[in-house]
């Protein structure tokens, strides 16, 4: 009688250690800061690819100092991880471009692709993303700035729990120039390698 139950919990435990969540969809939110060059003006050229709207004949109105360049903004971020370590993910953005007085609103949006792998509760990735940044031109009256960026992400995910878990990562490309984002997420679906929903 004891090696069967023996046997009945070897078995279980093989199982359950296969029966791992290996794809998800997760959603993480959190924040992101940017060494950006910020458009002051029809000027200023430096940076994304720019998409000027009725820049000209725009007049100065900022009297002040110039805000920093730089953005900060809060992200919202949709992502699907496969088991076979695909990922891709679609960012929303909403916050200010050019930090201190003087500032404006800032929308954008992107589109990432990648590799990702879990080791135990620890998940690295690296991954390319593609998207754009939209904001009214500093110190103009009117003008209206839409950048693209490509950025080279490199970050990882920690599991504090089944499904919850912090995330951190660091990014450079053009566009965003280089900067840093932490938030924190969940998994809202887990498919696991025996097709076992959680």
């Amino acid at each position: 009688m004891r090696p069967v139950v023996a046997s009945v919990v070897l078995l279980a435990a093989a199982w359950s250690s296969s029966a791992l969540a290996q794809s998800r969809v997760s959603i993480e939110v959190g924040g992101i800061v940017s060494a950006y060059d910020v458009n002051n003006g029809p000027a200023v050229t430096r940076g994304a690819v720019r998409v000027p709207d009725a820049l000209a004949g725009s007049t100065a109105t900022n009297g002040g100092s110039d805000p920093a360049q730089a953005i900060a903004a809060f992200e919202v971020r949709p992502t699907v991880t496969l088991d076979n370590g695909f990922l891709m993910g679609v960012g929303f953005r909403v916050g200010q471009a050019g930090l201190g007085d003087g500032g404006s609103s800032l929308v954008g949006g992107d589109l990432s692709l990648g590799y990702q792998h879990r080791f135990g509760q620890f998940m690295p990735f690296i991954k390319g993303m593609f998207g754009f940044n939209s904001y009214d031109a500093l110190g103009t009256s009117s003008g209206h700035v839409n950048d693209l960026r490509l950025d080279a992400v490199l970050g990882a995910r920690l599991y504090v729990s089944t499904r919850m878990f912090v995330a951190a990562a660091a990014f450079a490309g053009f566009g965003d120039r280089y900067g840093g984002t932490v938030s924190v997420g969940g998994d809202v679906v887990q498919f696991y390698r025996r097709g076992v929903m959680p």
